[in-house]
């Protein structure tokens, strides 16, 4: 087999492994979730105030194998967690899975949006400071990057919803709408919480992609390119770009995994109904399994992408394949 290709397959079975092992750790910890919080499911779902009968809480407890020994419970609720069975709500019944798949692509709709706008934003703001390095234009935009990285997501959604909204009248200022029934409105409403989430990010990204120029320009390569007379707009997209691609793509995949845990006041502010807002009200609820299924589904997309991440990163700097090869 050729060197090359089985050095790429030993890392990602290495990035396999590791993700694998993350994953467990996690689903350990949320399995733990139940005997931390505070209330028992079993009152929870006969109701308290009721004031069920010992024999009433002993079958039901049966039921549910809460008498089984603690390892017992944890074997095979992993073992129903691989198969994306995380049980029942205790509220109505209806399965977790259900819940978590109706609510999965609407957070990561609304993640994806957020970096497409920080992206759209950060990436011509960073370079377009980093081409005009201490000048008036630099010291603005890097203002705006500080102002946009100190400012709270919470902050920045009200004075949004103030402008856009109540001012302006251009945008809703929270709902949501199924793409299937109007399309419009759909992205109306998602254009706020994106911009709210994403304009800090954008920020950040800015930051980096200018530091990331600056460092490049100051190359040799790039010297000698200027002096065999190759035209600046060609040395700055064809070969500075390229070259500070790698430290710019490796933030906006760390920043959309960042994202999944950090949607729960963009979500909750512009009532979008995601993973993050069913987790709030599952919490609310002491509806354990719902905790439980919400909370996984939000680790392993986190730990997924960053996965993605760093294979995507390895392929486009080969170095790093050799390093961990």
């Amino acid at each position: 087999m050729n060197p090359s290709i089985a050095g790429a397959l030993l890392l990602v079975c290495r990035k396999l492994l590791t993700a694998f092992v993350q994953l467990l750790v996690v689903a350990t910890l949320i399995f733990s979730v139940m005997y931390i919080m505070p209330g028992d499911p079993v009152l929870l779902l006969l109701g308290a105030e009721s004031n069920p009968s010992p024999e009433a809480v002993a079958s039901m407890r049966s039921q549910l194998g809460l008498d089984q020994p603690v390892l017992t419970q944890y074997f095979t609720w992993l073992w129903n967690a691989l198969h994306l069975d995380f049980g029942n709500s205790l509220t109505n019944g209806y399965p977790v899975s259900s819940y978590v798949l109706a609510n999965l692509p609407r957070t990561l709709e609304l993640a994806f949006a957020a970096i497409i706008v920080a992206t759209l934003i950060g990436v011509p703001l960073g370079i377009a400071a980093a081409l005009k390095r201490g000048s008036m234009r630099d010291t603005v935009l890097t203002s705006i990057a500080t102002v946009g990285i100190s400012v709270p997501v919470y902050i920045l959604g009200t004075l949004m919803v103030l402008f856009f909204s109540i001012k302006l009248g251009w945008l809703p200022a929270s709902g949501y709408t199924d793409i299937s029934r109007n399309v419009v409105e759909h992205f109306r409403k998602l254009a706020l919480p994106a911009l709210a989430l994403g304009f800090g990010l954008a920020a950040s990204i800015a930051r980096m992609t200018r530091s990331s120029m600056l460092e490049i320009l100051g190359r040799d390569f790039v010297r000698a390119l200027r002096a065999k007379g190759m035209p600046e707009r060609r040395i700055i997209w064809q070969h500075v770009l390229r070259n500070a691609a790698i430290p710019i793509v490796t933030i906006i995949g760390l920043q959309l995994g960042n994202l999944m845990g950090g949607t729960v006041l963009v979500e909750a502010m512009f009532n979008w109904p995601g993973l993050s807002t069913l987790l709030v009200g599952a919490v609310s609820a002491r509806n354990y399994p719902l905790v439980q299924g919400a909370m996984l589904a939000i680790a392993a997309l986190f730990i997924v992408i960053n996965l993605a991440v760093e294979l995507f990163y390895s392929l486009l700097d080969p170095r790093i394949r050799r390093k961990r090869s």
